[in-house]
C-alpha cells in the first residue's frame, strides 16, 4: 500500500511538471505571435504613411519618356556630327532629308487622291479607331506600385547623373601625391615638346655619313632631270 501510495504521488507530481512547462511554451509562443502580429501591423502602417499623393501618371508615361530622352540623344549626336561636317555636306543632308519628307507626303496625297471612296471611307474609319486606341491608353493609368518605384529608380538615376556633372564641372582637389607627379609629367612633356620645336627651328649639322648620302641623293636626282632632258 506504502509502494501504491507513493507511484500514485510520483504520478501526480509528473502530471503537474508537465502542465507548469506545457503552460510557459503556451504563453511564449504567444508571446511570439502577439510580437509578429505586433510587427505586421507597424509595418503596414509604414507603407501607408510612405504613400504620397502623387499625381497618377498613364501607363505608357515611361515608355514616352524614353523615347523622348532616345531622340533627345541622336539629336544631340547629330548636331555634334554636323559642327564637323563640311559645309556642303551638311547643306545635302539636310536638304535630303527635306526631300525625303516631301516625297513621303507627296506619295500618301497621290495614294488618297487615287483611292475609292469606299476604300477611303473604311481607311478613316480605321484611322479613328486607332486614335480612340491610343487615347484609351493614355488614360489608362499605371499601377501605384509600378510608378512609386519606377519614380525612385528614375530620382535615383538623375541624382547620380546629376553628381557626376558636378563632379566633372567642379573636380575634387587632387591629393598631393597625385599632383606631384601629374605636375612632374606634365613638366617632362613640355620641356620634351619644347626640344623638338628647338632642332625644327635649328637642326644639328648632319653626321659626315649624313653629308655624303645627301651629296649622293642630289646628284641622283640632277642625272634624273638630265635624263628627262634628253
Amino acid at each position: 500500500e506504502k509502494r501504491m501510495q507513493e507511484e500514485e504521488a510520483r504520478k501526480r507530481s509528473s502530471n503537474d511538471g508537465s502542465a507548469v512547462v506545457a503552460s510557459v511554451a503556451t504563453r511564449h509562443f504567444e508571446k511570439q505571435k502577439s510580437v509578429r502580429a505586433a510587427e505586421i501591423e507597424a509595418s503596414r502602417a509604414r507603407v501607408v504613411n510612405d504613400k504620397t499623393p502623387d499625381e497618377v501618371l498613364p501607363v505608357d508615361y515611361f515608355q514616352k519618356l524614353g523615347e523622348a530622352e532616345l531622340a533627345a540623344k541622336a539629336k544631340a549626336q547629330f548636331d555634334n556630327a554636323s559642327k564637323e561636317m563640311p559645309i556642303g555636306i551638311r547643306y545635302f543632308t539636310a536638304k535630303g532629308q527635306e526631300d525625303k519628307a516631301r516625297a513621303l507626303a507627296k506619295q500618301q496625297s497621290l495614294s488618297n487622291e487615287t483611292m475609292s471612296a469606299a476604300t477611303r471611307h473604311f481607311q478613316k474609319i480605321n484611322d479613328e479607331k486607332e486614335a480612340t486606341s491610343l487615347q484609351d491608353q493614355t488614360k489608362e493609368a499605371m499601377p501605384a506600385a509600378i510608378q512609386k518605384f519606377t519614380l525612385a529608380e528614375y530620382a535615383a538615376r538623375d541624382k547620380k547623373k546629376a553628381e557626376i556633372r558636378e563632379m566633372h564641372d567642379n573636380p575634387p582637389e587632387m591629393a598631393v601625391g597625385t599632383a606631384y607627379f601629374t605636375k612632374m609629367m606634365n613638366d617632362s612633356a613640355a620641356e620634351k615638346k619644347a626640344e623638338i620645336e628647338r632642332l625644327k627651328a635649328n637642326p644639328p649639322p648632319a653626321s659626315a655619313a649624313g653629308q655624303h648620302f645627301a651629296k649622293v641623293e642630289s646628284q641622283r636626282k640632277l642625272e634624273m632631270e638630265a635624263l628627262k632632258k634628253e
